[in-house]
């Protein structure tokens, strides 16, 4: 009988010490926090990471010509981080799917076409970099990868999201950058943790109304597409400070447009606007404006409540007559109204004091306005291919222009102290239809560069123009 109680009693003891050991043993494979990896030691081999297999946490293996992975890497349960890119991997290794302790994978730069329905056996992920492969589609088992906070899949050939993204509720950055993407799926309004999306480079033609429901949102880039519409409610984005809707085909923008207050540069360059929303004038922390290459005809007045703006690009557009105050922004540093077909410029710009470049390139301006020549902050004024006629004695007021540019216009006389300007650096007179010019250029103290080519001048000026006019770049013939 004794005996026996002390059979059982040892292995009783016996099965509680394994279960003690198991516990212990599972207890030595824990996650690391982010601070804890960043001072692990990165090993470069998995033969030199088998041998510290227990300290292995991070294997760097990128740029090693590699076709195909050891299966030798799965001795290595304690891997964390694993960085294959740059290499010639052509299909995803599974191996990697039993690593189930990753917090980060680096695919990117490899030749992989396909991601396994097992990748979602990775749950501990919180980075994928899948970019620069040739995927043309993902698994609907990404959307078990619920800790995952960044998902780089730029430079493939994607033509669709899985609809599942929507429960990786964690991520934070989206890069589907140049793909063949042609919609989002409405499941992407459930990544309510997003603070960048970079659909730049794609064929999409519109947004899901779902992406309104980011309201963590920070960086929007969705360039050269084919949106027509973006969602009514946009403005729902309130922590929005950066949107890149350049080379897309937008008509309009909606008046919700206005609640995105957090803008600090706004590109629309390149699309079919006609018009800009009221409300862009709300939009009170924009400093740079560019709507160049649209259609637009007018500009709404209330631009001038930008009052942080500072670069404001309206070229290539069909604005003809502006007037009013929309431009009388005290901070506004560049204007540029080239490539339009401008024909009066009556626009108060009194609270400019800090403008330095305007630029009328290619317009139907036969005058110079006088509100120009006001403005004695300027260095850089284009009246490049106009109708102007004369250069106004006004310009002379200009203290601190550093160029002025008239080339390809019908002028026919200048001022006769022009050469006073002492700031002036660079006159381009050419193209037009001077015979004499003063001779007094010489005297000027800054002037670098003059260009008097193609005027219709008297061959005996011509001569005097040469023996007189000594500076620096002098274009005569």
């Amino acid at each position: 009988m004794y005996h026996i109680k002390t059979v059982l009693f040892l292995l009783i003891f016996v099965g509680f010490s394994n279960e003690s050991f198991g516990q212990k043993k599972k207890e030595k494979t824990f996650i690391l926090s982010e601070e804890k990896l960043k001072l692990s030691k990165e090993f470069y081999s998995i033969e030199e990471a088998i041998v510290n297999k227990k300290e292995a946490y991070i294997l760097n293996l990128e740029n090693q010509k590699l076709n195909t992975l050891s299966n030798e890497i799965l001795k290595l349960q304690n891997l964390q981080v694993l960085k294959l890119g740059y290499n010639q991997i052509n299909k995803f290794p599974e191996s990697i799917l039993k690593l189930t302790n990753l917090q980060r994978l680096y695919l990117n730069n490899n030749k992989i076409a396909v991601i396994p329905s097992g990748i979602g056996n990775l749950a501990k992920l919180k980075v994928l970099n899948l970019q620069e492969n040739q995927l043309s589609s993902l698994p609907d088992e990404i959307g078990k990868l619920v800790l995952l906070e960044e998902l780089r899949c730029g430079d493939n050939q994607l033509i669709q999201i899985p609809t599942a993204i929507g429960n990786c509720h964690e991520l934070q950055l989206i890069d589907f950058f140049n793909n063949r993407l042609e919609s989002l799926p409405p499941g992407i309004g459930g990544c309510t943790n997003a603070r960048l999306l970079d659909f730049n480079w794609n064929q999409l033609e519109k947004l899901p109304d779902e992406i309104c429901n980011l309201n963590k949102l920070e960086t929007l880039r969705i360039e050269k597409n084919k949106i027509q519409h973006l969602p009514l409610e946009i403005g729902k984005l309130i922590k929005l400070k950066e949107l890149k809707i350049t080379e897309n085909q937008l008509i309009e923008l909606p008046e919700s447009f206005g609640n995105l207050n957090e803008l600090k540069e706004l590109y629309l360059t390149k699309n079919h606007l006609i018009g800009l929303p009221n409300s862009i004038g709300n939009l009170s922390n924009v400093k740079v404006l560019d709507a160049s290459l649209n259609h637009l005809e007018t500009i709404p007045e209330s631009i001038k409540n930008m009052q942080k703006l500072e670069e404001l690009y309206l070229n290539n557009n069909k604005l003809t007559d502006l007037r009013g105050e929309a431009f009388n922004i005290s901070g506004l540093r560049i204007l540029n109204l080239s490539m339009n077909k401008i024909v009066q410029f009556n626009c108060l710009i009194d609270k400019c004091k800090y403008m330095e470049s305007v630029d009328f390139e290619m317009n139907n301006i036969s005058i110079i306005p006088n509100n120009i020549t006001n403005v004695k902050s300027l260095l850089y004024l284009n009246f490049n291919n106009n109708h102007l006629i004369d250069i106004p004695k006004s310009i002379l007021k200009l203290e601190n222009i550093k160029q002025l540019l008239f080339s390809t216009n019908e002028v026919v006389t200048l001022p006769v102290n022009l050469y006073q300007l002492s700031a002036l650096e660079v006159l381009d007179l050419s193209h037009n239809e001077l015979q004499i010019i003063p001779l007094n250029f010489g005297q000027a103290k800054s002037l670098k560069q003059m260009d008097v080519r193609g005027n219709p001048f008297y061959k005996w000026h011509l001569k005097q123009i040469k023996e007189k006019i000594l500076i620096q770049d002098l274009k005569v013939d």
